[in-house]
């Protein structure tokens, strides 16, 4: 069973995450090459507005980032996986290994 804190999923079946992605990255290499009259949809979304919404980030002090200097503080784009046990997490964009934890959950001073 999967636990959910501050929106992460723990426990993340990888499986089913990389399932998951793969599909995104098709979708995406499809539009690439058929444009979008040959794309195919089975949902018409009418009355729409554009939104945001929070989704699982870390803030913490880096290190080895290629574009945040060591010891400063930076973010991470979207985290699909964590394990926490295991010091590893996923971004979007890259692989991070956990170091210590912040004993402030309401964030770094």
């Amino acid at each position: 069973m999967m636990k959910k804190k501050m929106g992460i999923q723990r426990n993340t079946e990888l499986a089913d995450l990389a399932d998951r992605l793969r599909k995104l990255v098709f979708a995406l290499d499809e539009l690439s090459s058929v444009g979008p009259d040959g794309i195919q949809g089975t949902v018409c979304i009418t009355d729409w507005v554009a939104a945001k919404r929070t989704v699982p980030i870390l803030v913490g002090r880096m290190a080895g980032h290629p574009t945040i200097k060591d010891g400063n503080i930076g973010a991470t784009t979207e985290i699909f996986y964590i394990d926490e046990a295991n010091g590893l997490a996923r971004s979007l964009n890259r692989w991070y290994r956990l170091g210590r934890r912040c004993g402030n959950e309401a964030g770094l001073q």
